[in-house]
């Protein structure tokens, strides 16, 4: 390691980051995830031995959970790890059903019809860490959730002939809806265009990490953290907020689809 004697600002100026969250770090009074923290460590010089120990030793400060449990790289593992610690994320979803709202059934029928699943154990492990994911919805504090889902992934008929899929998974919207920390809304076909019509997208606000948007993609995902970007996806959740059916109307949407 060439050693680095930067203050708290110049190390900001040099990470790209916040004053705030290089002093948290420094001081301890914050759990880094780990794309920062490889960043960090980084810009300061440290590499092989030293960098893996400390690489470990920041995994050891946070909290045991779902970031463990989910397979699928570290991309997703990362994805878990600020959702667990959250304290409001907005999503919106244009084909497929957010992962979050996905009932067992659905989430195995959509592995199996993509084949986006290396086996049939692959299968079974990654539903059971997708349902894991899910006690996000149920934590406390609670995490406030915006769900935008386009009219398409809730006519998509996920499960094919089994009918039995999208009924289950119908209604199972319609129960995570009463809860009062989750809103779910209905971008409905007929508007055309929409702000969101270039992707979904995932943009998660914390109190103990700058917000970032997570963007994924068929065989890579994105984090994006620089405060531009962030602010475009603020702008796409308002304007989305804007042309979606209100939460009324969209349980009653999916209410008479799941009839």
């Amino acid at each position: 390691m060439s050693e680095k004697n930067w203050g708290v600002r110049e190390m900001s100026r040099k990470l790209d980051m916040s004053a705030q969250w290089v002093s948290a770090v420094t001081r301890g009074l914050t759990r880094p995830e780990p794309v920062r923290m490889a960043r960090f460590l980084t810009t300061l010089g440290f590499d092989g031995a030293e960098y893996r120990e400390l690489m470990g030793l920041a995994d050891e400060i946070r909290k045991p959970g779902l970031l463990e449990s989910y397979p699928g790289g570290w991309q997703v593992q990362t994805l878990a790890w600020h959702e667990e610690r959250a304290a409001e994320i907005a999503a919106f979803q244009g084909l497929i059903l957010p992962g979050l709202l996905q009932t067992a059934d659905y989430a195995r029928s959509l592995m199996v019809e993509t084949g986006n699943a290396p086996s049939p154990d692959g299968i079974d492990e990654r539903v059971f860490a997708r349902m894991a994911r899910q006690l996000v919805l149920t934590r406390r504090p609670r995490i406030e959730f915006q769900f935008f889902i386009h009219e398409f992934a809730l006519r998509l008929p996920v499960g094919r002939q089994d009918r039995s899929v999208m009924r289950g998974q119908l209604a199972h919207l319609l129960r995570v809806s009463a809860q009062p920390n989750v809103s779910i809304r209905v971008v409905p076909a007929r508007i055309g265009g929409h702000p969101a019509v270039s992707g979904h997208f995932k943009l998660i606000e914390s109190t103990e990490f700058e917000p970032v948007v997570y963007i994924e993609h068929e065989i890579s995902s994105l984090f994006l953290e620089a405060p531009d970007e962030i602010a475009v996806y603020r702008q796409v959740v308002a304007k989305l907020g804007d042309v979606a059916l209100d939460a009324a109307r969209s349980e009653a949407f999916i209410a008479g689809l799941a009839e």
